[in-house]
């Protein structure tokens, strides 16, 4: 096996015109996918951008909209229930779920 491997390393031939372009052509196609995947992973970034970028938006207009008193009761087995004033906002503009905001009044 030694011997083999002098023998080819002390050779003059060198590769064949066919293995070369295959190499090239193994290399190109690598090239290309490469390209490919950084240009989809671009596209997955901008598209969550975007969507990050509608979810703050339709929750910030919640929080910078008109509010609304309501109460929240809580209720546990075995305790007495008490109810909480809150002020709420809601906003369905974020992929038709709704997107709601509370505010505890200390009352």
């Amino acid at each position: 096996m030694v011997d083999k491997l002098k023998k080819k390393l002390n050779s003059r031939s060198g590769e064949s015109l066919t293995e070369t372009l295959v190499a090239l052509l193994i290399s190109a196609l690598a090239l290309v996918m490469l390209a490919g995947a950084i240009t989809a992973s671009m596209r997955v970034i901008t598209r969550s951008r975007e969507k990050l970028d509608e979810y703050y938006n339709a929750n910030e207009s919640v929080v910078a909209g008109g509010t609304q008193p309501g109460k929240v009761s809580i209720s546990v087995a075995g305790i007495q229930s008490k109810d909480y004033d809150v002020y709420f906002s809601t906003n369905d503009e974020f992929s038709n779920t709704p997107v709601i905001s509370y505010k505890y009044t200390g009352h």
